[in-house]
């Protein structure tokens, strides 16, 4: 294959070959690649082909944004990334990511994010872990029913649901604002055993699959308090006759945890997501911080920033001084740093920050929040 091949973007024609990528790749059925292509739009598939012009690589570029502190970083996530079996190991997978990076870039992404199934690979591209994917498991019969909160079902697609899933992101870390493609995932198949369920005053809400006798799965959910949370949990301890678990995706420190008892309930699944720091200015003046006032001189390998924060608003200036004095970091601790994966302190303990005490100190008190996560698999 030429190494200078360039990616470009799928059309109708290709869906055949990129379902068989897909395929090939992540064991899905014919009708699931084709359902996917669907959900997340031909036009949001990049794809690299061979000197006969068959796709042998291909990926989603979906534009969106991750939330941290409640305010949103512009961001690009590169979705399921597909390489034809005859054609791995020789070297494609980072210079299609760059490619897909150069890209988002230009059309104004920050951060690029992506979940890895080699992480080695990925990490040559400058990836690093950013955040969590939590999955939970608790027994049905051990869910409290004390609970009276009334839930009426309701259309998939209710806005009111979107709306409540919005005011959770700006509770939390690291969460997406997603776009259609992410709700069209959510919705996926097979809808005949899926339900939406909104409570009354819009405290919470469930998307739930049953089409799984052996477990009840939370497509996705919100509680926009410990008493919603708990009434949340007692609608879904009525299934308990039919369904012996129910899984959901949950935070570090996760809500319904919280509303749970002591015993009954697992860590059933855990996996990092990663993230790349595609313009870092921009990055950190997007994102939201934990401090008011504050002023930080940053130096990102051989990049030189200053922080400075106002009444909860960035600015940042690059250039200044990249001999005085200065948080260092390297762009792979950077991200942990930036996402709040990783404090300052834990970072400089590992070898991978250095400065003043007093300026650590303040990066931990800049980055501090929520641990990152996100709610799905993307």
């Amino acid at each position: 294959m030429k190494k200078n091949f360039t990616t470009e973007m799928a059309t109708t024609k290709d869906v055949a070959d990129v379902a068989s990528l897909l395929s090939w790749a992540f064991g899905f059925s014919k009708a699931r690649s084709h359902e996917y292509i669907a959900n997340i739009g031909i036009e949001t598939l990049r794809l690299m082909r061979d000197e006969g012009g068959r796709p042998v690589v291909c990926a989603g570029l979906l534009q969106t944004a991750h939330i941290f502190h409640g305010k949103a970083v512009q961001a690009a996530n590169i979705v399921h990334v597909a390489i034809a079996p005859e054609r791995r190991g020789q070297g494609i997978a980072v210079p299609f990511v760059d490619a897909l990076c150069d890209e988002a870039r230009s059309k104004g992404a920050a951060i690029a994010t992506l979940f890895a199934s080699t992480r080695p690979v990925y990490r040559k591209a400058g990836f690093e872990l950013a955040g969590h994917e939590i999955v939970y498991e608790a027994a049905t019969a051990a869910l409290p029913s004390s609970s009276r909160l009334a839930f009426d079902r309701v259309e998939l697609d209710d806005p009111r649901m979107a709306r409540a899933y919005d005011a959770k992101t700006r509770g939390e870390s690291g969460l997406l604002a997603r776009a259609a493609a992410h709700w069209n995932e959510l919705r996926r198949a097979p809808t005949d055993a899926l339900a939406a369920y909104l409570a009354e005053g819009e405290v919470a809400y469930l998307i739930l699959d049953m089409g799984d006798k052996t477990c009840l799965a939370v497509r996705d959910w919100f509680a926009a308090s410990p008493e919603a949370a708990q009434g949340l949990l007692s609608f879904l301890a009525r299934f308990r006759s039919v369904y012996p678990a129910v899984r959901w995706h949950g935070a570090p420190q996760d809500d319904l945890v919280a509303a749970m008892p002591d015993k009954g309930w697992r860590l059933a699944r855990q996996e990092e997501w990663l993230l790349r720091v595609l313009h870092p200015a921009t990055a950190l003046s997007q994102r939201g911080y934990h401090v008011d006032q504050a002023k930080l001189a940053l130096h990102i390998g051989d990049a030189a920033l200053e922080i400075e924060i106002r009444q909860g608003v960035a600015a940042v200036r690059e250039g200044g001084d990249a001999s005085g004095p200065a948080v260092r970091v390297d762009p792979p601790a950077f991200v942990q740093l930036f996402t709040g994966f990783r404090s300052g302190s834990k970072l400089a303990q590992y070898g991978l920050v250095a400065g003043d005490s007093a300026d650590i100190r303040r990066c931990d008190q800049l980055f501090a929040g929520p641990p990152p996560w996100v709610a799905e698999h993307f």
